[in-house]
C-alpha cells in the first residue's frame, strides 16, 4: 500500500462522514468507494459462522437482491473472494464463462441488470472476516489502479468493522453514537493509515500499536494520533518493540 493512496482513501471517507454530519462507520467505507470507483453500488458483507453471508452496509440500486441471492445460492464472486482470501472479478456475467462459474448466480445477476462484479474479500491474516462486492451496470473489469483503491477501501472498512465496538450500525441505525465525535475518529484511522505505510504493517497492526504506544506513554491517543498526522510524531519498530522520534517541521 503506498502512501499517497492510504491517505488519499483514508481522507474520502473522512470527507464522507464529515459532509454527512455523521459518527464514522463501516458505511462510509461504501459511500465513499462507490463515489470515487464509480461503480452503481456496493455491499460491505461478513462471513457467518454457518459458512453464509450477511450484508451489514448495502448502497446503490439492486445490490441488496444481489447480496441476497448471493448468500441464498452460496455461489458468486463474493463468495469465491471470502474462501480465496484474494479478489475475484467477473468482468462478464451475462458470459459464457461466468455461467460456468456460477451456473445460477451469473445468469440471475446479468438478468437484473448488474453486468459486472469485482469483489474484495475482508481479511485479518488467515482469517476472512467478509468481502466487499462492487457493482457495476456495464460489462468490464477494473484497471489495476482501481483495483488497488478497491483494496485499501476494503481495509478500511473492515477496520472500522472492527473498531465499531457498539456493533456495526449504519448511520441512519445508530443514533446512540451520535455523540461520537466525527473529526476525532477520523484522524486516529488517518494516523493509522500513516503509521500502516511507515512501518510496512497492516492498518489494523497500526492501530493496535497507536493504542500501545498511547497506554505506555499515559498520552491520549487523539493527541498521538494528531501528532503522526501532523509529522511530529512517527511510531518505529526498535530493538524492545516500539520507541518514540520527533519529528522537526520542515
Amino acid at each position: 500500500m503506498d502512501r499517497d493512496r492510504a491517505m488519499r482513501v483514508w481522507t474520502s471517507v473522512a470527507l464522507c462522514a464529515k459532509r454527512r454530519g455523521e459518527p464514522l462507520t463501516p458505511a462510509h467505507a461504501c459511500l465513499a468507494c462507490v463515489d470515487a470507483l464509480a461503480v452503481s453500488g456496493a455491499a460491505l458483507v461478513l462471513a457467518s459462522d454457518y459458512g453464509t453471508t450477511e450484508p451489514v452496509y448495502l448502497t446503490g440500486a439492486g445490490a441488496k437482491a444481489l447480496a441476497e441471492l448471493q448468500t441464498t445460492l452460496g455461489e458468486g464472486p463474493g463468495i469465491d473472494a471470502i474462501a480465496s482470501g484474494t479478489p475475484v472479478m467477473a468482468g462478464d456475467l451475462g458470459s459464457v464463462a461466468a455461467a460456468g462459474r456460477w451456473p445460477v448466480f451469473a445468469p440471475e445477476a446479468a438478468r437484473r441488470g448488474t453486468k459486472s462484479i469485482y469483489s474484495v474479500p475482508l481479511a485479518l491474516g488467515a482469517l476472512r472476516i467478509g468481502a466487499l462486492d462492487l457493482y457495476r451496470d456495464d460489462p468490464g473489469e477494473p484497471d489495476r489502479e482501481e483495483l488497488m483503491d478497491a483494496v485499501v477501501y476494503a481495509d478500511t472498512a473492515l477496520l472500522l468493522v472492527l473498531d465499531d465496538l457498539g456493533g456495526i450500525p449504519t448511520p441512519s441505525e445508530a443514533p446512540e453514537h451520535a455523540g461520537r465525535p466525527v473529526l476525532w475518529q477520523a484522524e486516529v484511522h488517518q494516523a493509522a493509515g500513516i503509521v500502516s505505510v511507515q512501518l510496512g504493517v497492516p492498518v489494523l497492526d497500526a492501530l493496535v500499536r497507536l493504542r500501545a504506544h498511547a497506554f505506555g506513554t499515559g498520552d491520549p491517543l487523539s493527541e498521538v494520533a494528531r501528532a503522526v498526522v501532523e509529522r511530529r510524531l512517527r511510531l518505529e519498530n526498535g530493538s524492545n518493540g516500539f520507541h518514540r522520534r520527533r519529528e522537526e517541521r520542515s
